[in-house]
């Protein structure tokens, strides 16, 4: 939802859309859900206990001569106030923290006061201010925070734009980065073995598709994991997407075979009607629908008969949702 509606917003602002948009998502997701709002502010900003309401694009006028503020995030509460200043692909503009400062001594001096500034990069700031306590963070601790409410859809849909516009990821090049680097190749390849190993079966069942060599390094770079599929798996005279897929996915470390239908494909309302039985499970996306199998790969840990195994999960699976197809005929496959 939040990439979609994206799109549509920035064909209408001529300012930084993306700043505005990541911010008023932000804001009005806290808006709807009070718990939300109440863990954010204490635990995350470290702000006192308040009543604290939102504001964005919060004016407010500063002394003659000097340039007025418009504050991206406001958290206005009957002790405390906090200003948060958003950044994604942009810096800070001329003076901007220190004419925020000035803000809130003129505006909020009864008040305990914070300032936050929440960027995508790195960008250390100082603040030295008797009486304005400043903090910074980034987008992809936001990102961390939010996935404690990521059964909530609204959260699920917003943190896959964060996703999608590389705000939730943390760069800081750790230890374990460093040894995840070293085995890199030796992961991939044998991710590929067991892709490689189920493939005739596969295509047995579901047809041929000619990939170029760079197809896994570019699933591995877009979606995070390893597959194989066939692709128009339903007609759509719009020429919308649908697939039969299976993958090794190196996100949440699970092996999944499923059909996937775009959201505008003229067979979706159709999919979704399906109730799902046994195993299947249904999962939506900003993007459209997939009946799915999972198996978690932890369970074929340290075992010496893996290969075997992982093959038989999805040679099984393939079955499975060839089984599914065969009962719905009905959805004039093309397979």
């Amino acid at each position: 939802m939040f990439n979609s509606l994206y799109n549509l917003f920035r064909n209408n602002s001529n300012k930084s859309p993306l700043e505005d948009f990541t911010t008023e998502g932000f804001a009005n997701i806290l808006k709807m859900y009070p718990e939300i709002l109440s863990v954010f502010c204490v635990e995350f900003l470290e702000l006192p206990e308040d009543n604290y309401s939102i504001e964005t694009q919060y004016y407010q006028a500063l002394i003659s001569g000097d340039t007025n503020c418009i504050v991206d995030m406001v958290f206005i509460g009957k002790q405390n106030v906090c200003f948060i200043e958003n950044k994604v692909e942009s810096s800070e503009g001329f003076k901007q923290l220190e004419r925020y400062v000035s803000a809130l001594h003129l505006h909020h001096s009864g008040k305990n006061m914070y300032l936050k500034y929440c960027t995508k990069y790195a960008d250390p700031k100082t603040v030295e201010n008797v009486g304005v306590f400043f903090s910074q963070f980034r987008w992809y601790q936001i990102a961390k925070f939010l996935r404690s409410f990521e059964g909530n859809p609204l959260v699920k849909s917003y943190l896959e734009f964060l996703n999608n516009y590389k705000m939730s990821q943390d760069n800081t090049l750790k230890s374990e980065n460093l040894v995840a680097m070293e085995n890199l190749s030796k992961t991939i390849e044998i991710a590929e073995f067991h892709i490689d190993n189920s493939k005739p079966q596969f295509i047995e069942l579901f047809g041929y598709t000619s990939l170029n060599k760079n197809f896994n390094w570019d699933q591995i770079k877009a979606k995070n994991r390893i597959c194989y599929y066939v692709d128009s798996a339903l007609p759509s005279i719009s020429g919308q997407w649908s697939e039969i897929l299976y993958a090794i996915e190196f996100n949440n470390l699970k092996m999944i075979v499923q059909i996937y239908l775009d959201k505008n494909h003229e067979s979706f309302n159709s999919i979704n009607e399906i109730t799902i039985t046994g195993d299947f499970v249904k999962t939506e996306f900003d993007s459209g629908i997939a009946i799915q199998l999972k198996e978690d790969l932890g369970k074929y840990l340290n075992n010496s008969n893996a290969d075997k195994e992982i093959q038989a999960w999805f040679v099984d699976s393939f079955k499975q949702l060839y089984s599914f197809i065969e009962n719905h005929r009905e959805l004039n496959w093309t397979i």
